[in-house]
């Protein structure tokens, strides 16, 4: 299993079925995993030893959360050397980034408030922890970008007394970001006008049992270029477009109209093909735009699925839906 394989290799952590004993674990009959303990100095987290996991514990989803809450156990946060060492933190991150996914909400939620704590042994390491939390979990290029787990550390760092005034300041402007159209809640509505002159809305595009794949781009973007022409060849979304799965609405933001004409051509006669007048969607901050292109999955009732996601997050949720 992928979970089994990923504990193996970053915490040191053997998976294997439970074995009958007198304390009334269950048999192996059972296939429940367990597990079974180490706590080693592997390589592969350049010396920060992995916790120790109680072999009380057996549930993989609490297995993950002791494994993050207790990650930075045997960090010493006041060794700036450390602290530091670029390689040794944004490695060490990387690994206990991995398992937040398996990991309740409530675990990796202590797992944040927890690591920042810590952190707050010298100014020198919050901000280290801050800096790679962001660089790992908001960057446009890395693979574990996570606007949901940057939110747990934001909150962390928004009830701690050890920033500044210009500092929590920011914070706050980046917590706001995450709650604009976050996951699960209703999207922004605003005005579109397409390429045929048509007057709509996000809203107004709305359909029993089809969702919206809402694209924000530039067309002098040249990353925006690459990731149209994924989802443009993507069979796989020209399928569940031809079957009225999704909608595809794409929309340049900045509303200049002349850089829109030249570029309109180039999209799909089955897209939806608009502008923001007056580019009032940047304009009135309806929508975060960190980096072009920005995807949304957006329901039939309007609801946020997928925020800032990306083609293969497009196709994986298709490929589940058809």
């Amino acid at each position: 299993m992928k979970f089994q394989a990923l504990l193996i290799s970053i915490f040191g952590i053997a998976m294997t079925s439970s074995c009958t004993s007198d304390h009334g674990a269950k048999s192996a009959e059972t296939g429940k995993e367990s597990a079974v303990t180490t706590a080693t100095d592997d390589s592969s987290t350049y010396g920060l030893t992995p916790p120790k996991i109680p072999v009380t514990i057996t549930d993989p989803q609490a297995i993950a959360g002791y494994a993050i809450v207790h990650y930075w156990d045997n960090m010493d946060f006041s060794d700036y050397t450390k602290v530091s060492d670029d390689k040794f933190m944004e490695h060490s991150f990387m690994n206990y980034l991995s398992a937040f996914p398996y990991a309740s909400q409530e675990d990796a939620s202590l797992a944040a408030e927890t690591l920042m704590k810590r952190a707050e042994a010298s100014q020198a390491a919050y901000q280290k922890v801050l800096e790679v939390a962001e660089h790992f979990l908001t960057s446009p290029n890395s693979s574990m970008r996570d606007e949901e787990i940057y939110y747990l550390f934001l909150q962390a760092a928004d009830k701690s007394t050890f920033i500044d005034n210009i500092q929590r300041l920011r914070i706050k402007a980046q917590i706001e970001d995450v709650l604009k159209n976050r996951r699960g809640t209703p999207a922004n509505d605003f005005a579109i006008v397409t390429d045929d002159g048509r007057h709509t809305s996000l809203y107004s595009e709305a359909s029993p049992e089809q969702c919206r794949l809402l694209v924000f781009y530039d067309p002098e973007c040249s990353h925006c270029h690459e990731i149209m022409e994924i989802l443009k060849t993507s069979e796989m979304l020209g399928a569940a477009v031809d079957s009225g799965i999704i909608k595809v609405i794409a929309v340049y933001a900045d509303g200049d109209k002349d850089i829109w004409e030249r570029a309109r051509h180039t999209m799909p006669g089955k897209w939806i093909n608009g502008v923001s007048p007056g580019g009032e969607v940047d304009e009135n901050e309806k929508y975060s735009f960190p980096a072009m292109p920005v995807i949304y999955l957006i329901a039939p009732d309007n609801t946020v699925m997928l925020k800032d996601t990306t083609p293969a997050a497009i196709e994986e949720w298709i490929a589940e839906s058809m």
